[in-house]
């Protein structure tokens, strides 16, 4: 993989990609952000996408994995889930009969 720091990418644009731009992906870095660049063509467009979805939601399921560790949710018991849940629809039926 090769990697591209961000400014040139943005100054330069296409030319900073460099002759011969192959299907591999690249890596545009940035002082606090790095992008991943793929070549998606019309034949592989819907599935590059799906893919890139899944990898999105693994990402924001670790992201929550790691918050519950941190605040030691991930020690509750299922009987503790279980009283959680029927907290939360007892309030959302309380809302509704509200509304």
């Amino acid at each position: 993989m090769r990697t591209i720091p961000l400014r040139d990418f943005q100054r330069e644009g296409v030319k900073a990609l460099g002759a011969g731009f192959s299907a591999e992906p690249l890596l545009l870095t940035g002082r606090d952000q790095e992008f991943v660049l793929l070549q998606v063509s019309p034949d592989n467009r819907t599935a590059v996408l799906d893919l890139a979805e899944g990898l999105a939601a693994v990402l924001a399921l670790r992201q929550d994995q790691d918050r519950a560790v941190e605040t030691g949710l991930d020690q509750m018991s299922a009987e503790d889930v279980e009283a959680e849940i029927r907290e939360a629809r007892k309030e959302i039926r309380r809302r509704k009969r509200l509304a």
